[in-house]
């Protein structure tokens, strides 16, 4: 029987977990790649938990999804009543996480829903999961809150260890497997702290229980075995409260946790915490959001200058994006600004007065051929991320991209983050993907869903993101039938 195991370590640098494997200190990870096994990816935007879930898990980004970020309001629907309209705001940190199976694009299908041989752990994204088949839901909501207020963040782990154990005794052709701790450590310290690490040395012995039970069932040689990441994450040496600020600007705001401001003028949504959606005049119901040169203009939120003009100088702010017109996004910094055009399948960058994304001119292009022209640029694949994310009717008219080093939430964010992500920079943006076979130099996140479909001998659905630029079939090497012992602490 062929199988899929997706393993997903929430928030792990590439970095990091390379500079493990060199060191010797996770051998069963070291053993599972093998020559060729390690390889490299790029997220989606925002980069951030639960969102950047959505390619391994529907083979769509999130603008496709209309899921543009953990926070968002409906601009079409909220009519600015906080208690009538409060099902048209969201937040998928705190009660509203279960929504988002709800919220996810009508016509999207997930692997669960593909593969109904299939099992999720602690998976937000749960769409198509039965009870049965859904086994970690209380232990996430219970170990979700316990660990955010303690800080301890290992017994999670742990239970996934556990039915991720269980999981692969019985005939799942599809598991999913998320570890939150690395995560976890990563915020209250930094990417590359010793607890950080400790967790990481746990997710190996856990491979290696893993491949022993492969080895045992004999099904190692069948099986696609993806160790992977979200995200990555960057040290906070700098808060920059984006809500606080348009407060201080004179602009009555809306932002969760207190969404009950009165007659608000700007409703600002963070991500991660690197990046924002701000949304002018919310409540003022329309279907087209603003340009950046009517959100320019002082009317836009009401104050007495150039509002952008002013945000675009703080030091914690990398640049801003808007859309111009349906396939067109002008983004601006300081210095000026460019613009990102999609036309007949060909992106095209063009700096007007400014280069924010330091690319220099860049004619009409593939989209995919983006990823490796811009892989090791100061934004990875930014211009088709950007464009992804205004294909949502829920974004904001504004996104707002920290600088590294910068997050945009210092109020009501308890504990304080030390480490945070969700934006456009290379440390968010580059993700490990680990695999038992050969994996391609570098790929997007997104191009996983349809290799495990191949994997599986499933159709791959149309209309998704995902293309297959990786079938790892092809690259299937002789994988070992005895794994080195591996043991649980």
């Amino acid at each position: 029987m062929k199988r899929v195991i997706l393993l997903l370590v929430d928030g792990l640098r590439p970095d990091t977990g390379e500079d493990a494997l060199r060191r010797g200190e996770l051998p069963h990870l070291e053993r599972l790649t093998g020559p060729g096994g390690i390889g490299r990816g790029v997220t989606v935007f925002p980069s951030t938990t639960t969102v950047a879930y959505l390619p391994f898990l529907t083979g769509c980004m999130p603008g496709r999804c209309n899921i543009p970020s953990i926070r968002w309001l409906d601009p079409v629907r909220y009519r600015g009543d906080w208690w009538r309209d409060r099902a048209f705001l969201r937040s998928y940190c705190g009660y509203q996480a279960g929504w988002i199976d709800h919220d996810l694009a009508p016509d999207i299908r997930t692997i669960f829903e593909l593969v109904p041989e299939s099992v999720g752990i602690f998976t937000p994204v749960a769409r198509g999961l039965t009870p049965m088949r859904d086994p970690s839901r209380a232990a996430r909501r219970f170990w979700g809150a316990a660990s955010h207020l303690s800080g301890w963040h290992q017994p999670s782990d742990d239970v996934v260890t556990r039915h991720l154990l269980r999981a692969v005794e019985r005939e799942w052709r599809f598991i999913f497997a998320q570890f939150p701790a690395v995560d976890g450590y990563t915020h209250q310290s930094s990417p590359k702290a010793e607890s950080v690490r400790n967790a990481l040395r746990r997710v190996d012995e856990a491979v290696g229980i893993l491949r022993q039970a492969l080895a045992r069932r004999r099904e190692l040689a069948d099986t696609l075995l993806l160790v992977v990441s979200d995200h990555g994450a960057s040290a906070v040496h700098s808060h920059l409260d984006l809500a606080d600020w348009f407060r201080d600007h004179g602009v009555p705001t809306l932002s969760h946790p207190l969404v009950w401001t009165r007659s608000p003028r700007a409703a600002v949504m963070v991500a991660g915490n690197g990046s924002a959606m701000v949304y002018a005049r919310p409540g003022d119901t329309r279907n087209a959001r603003w340009p950046l040169e009517v959100l320019r203009r002082p009317e836009a939120f009401g104050t007495s200058g150039d509002l952008v003009a002013r945000l675009v100088r703080e030091p914690g702010v990398a640049f801003v994006a808007a859309e111009e017109r349906p396939g067109s996004v002008r983004v601006a910094d300081a210095a000026g600004e460019a613009l990102i055009e999609h036309q007949n399948d060909l992106v095209s960058y063009t700096p007007l007065t400014g280069d924010p994304l330091t690319l220099g001119p860049v004619q009409a292009r593939p989209a995919d051929a983006w990823l490796a022209l811009s892989w090791d640029t100061a934004y990875p694949d930014a211009c088709v991320q950007l464009l992804d994310q205004f294909r949502a009717s829920r974004t904001g008219d504004l996104v707002v991209i920290a600088r590294e080093g910068w997050d945009f939430r210092r109020r009501f964010e308890y504990p304080e983050h030390r480490s945070g992500h969700g934006s456009l920079i290379r440390a968010h943006m580059q993700v490990p993907v680990w695999a038992n076979v050969p994996v391609p130099g570098v790929v997007r996140t997104v191009d996983l869903f349809p290799a495990m479909l191949d994997w599986l001998d499933l159709p791959i659905p149309a209309g998704i993101d995902g293309r297959l630029s990786w079938r790892p079939r092809a690259e299937c090497k002789e994988l070992g039938a005895s794994p080195a012992p591996a043991t649980i602490r």
